[in-house]
């Protein structure tokens, strides 16, 4: 997660005490200190107290106001390995964005094993958020399919073989009619450069990082080029076993040791960047069609092999 603003306001402060930019002796004020951060006062009072703890700066005696660098302040603020090496910035992520990869990728790892429920309340209390960022997260997951709301609450359902097949066969129908649509428009530097990238791994054992890098590549980065926006919308929540495949690969590798989609990616992309659109669209439809069956392999070699941990927020449902 991001660090709070006045932990970043510190940390670019030890780095110029480190430096000497501010000396031993230099007057440090609340007001000076928020006019060169381009904040407001609350976080520049918190950063000066964050210094005074470490020993790095002395308050002024009443009536002054603000601090004196410290005598061995360089010292100690050398040892403390804060220097800052990024620029400062004064934005923040927003709060649903810094838990919400934490949330997704702990729905993935479950959704093979059961039906989940989730609460609002359930992610406020284990991230220490409020509902409103808890109910920002559970709407993007929704988006991306992975959770529905049924009225009473949040329930990601159990990706089985028959919902994966589902998935499979929906997507077989929409994402060849995307790639009719971007037909012609991506330029052929971008395909040249997909291409080689796959044919140097066609025929070997790849990792699951970049196996799920090619799978976005293709089905996300390139198919979401299409114009039509509802289109895109449905793709991607029909795309939600794309989230689940980055751990399917992680803990499935023995299944193919060879990725067999590689080559199918391959094909589908050499023909589109040849003009030979309709027997692209088909291949895509045949290659999601077959991915199908290999997902129904994985999802029943993970319910032999992977032992589930709990999580708070998480209600495994019978």
């Amino acid at each position: 997660m991001q660090e709070p603003l006045y932990i970043r306001i510190f940390h670019a402060l030890v780095s110029d005490i480190a430096t000497r930019d501010i000396a031993p002796g230099d007057r440090v004020m609340e007001n000076r200190v928020a006019t060169r951060f381009d904040v407001s006062r609350a976080p520049a009072r918190k950063a000066l107290a964050e210094l005074q703890e470490q020993g790095l700066v002395i308050p002024m005696p009443a009536p002054a106001r603000g601090y004196i660098v410290a005598p061995d302040a360089p010292e100690r603020a050398a040892s403390l390995g804060s220097t800052n090496d990024a620029p400062f910035t004064t934005q923040t992520a927003p709060t649903w964005q810094r838990i919400y990869s934490e949330v997704e990728n702990a729905l993935t790892q479950r959704i093979a094993f059961g039906r989940w429920r989730l609460t609002e309340t359930g992610i406020a209390s284990a991230f220490s958020v409020s509902r409103t960022v808890a109910r920002d997260v559970l709407a993007r997951l929704q988006a991306r399919g992975l959770v529905i709301n049924e009225g009473k609450g949040w329930i990601a359902p159990e990706l089985s073989a028959d919902r994966a097949q589902n998935l499979y066969e929906l997507r077989a129908l929409l994402e060849p009619a995307a790639l009719l649509d971007i037909s012609g428009q991506v330029p052929r530097q971008t395909m040249d450069q997909m291409i080689q990238d796959l044919h140097r791994v066609v025929g070997t054992k790849v990792d699951g990082h970049l196996l799920d890098r090619f799978e976005t590549e293709l089905h996300i980065d390139l198919l979401q080029r299409c114009s039509n926006p509802e289109l895109c919308r449905a793709m991607t929540e029909a795309q939600s076993l794309l989230l689940a495949h980055k751990f399917f690969y992680q803990h499935t590798a023995e299944i193919y040791p060879v990725e067999p989609f590689l080559d199918e990616h391959l094909h589908i992309l050499m023909l589109t960047r040849d003009g030979a659109v309709t027997d692209a669209c088909e291949e895509l439809r045949q290659h999601l069609l077959r991915s199908s069956d290999r997902a129904a392999a994985r999802i029943a070699t993970l319910r032999k092999t992977f032992v589930d941990t709990s999580t708070d927020y998480l209600e495994r449902l019978a």
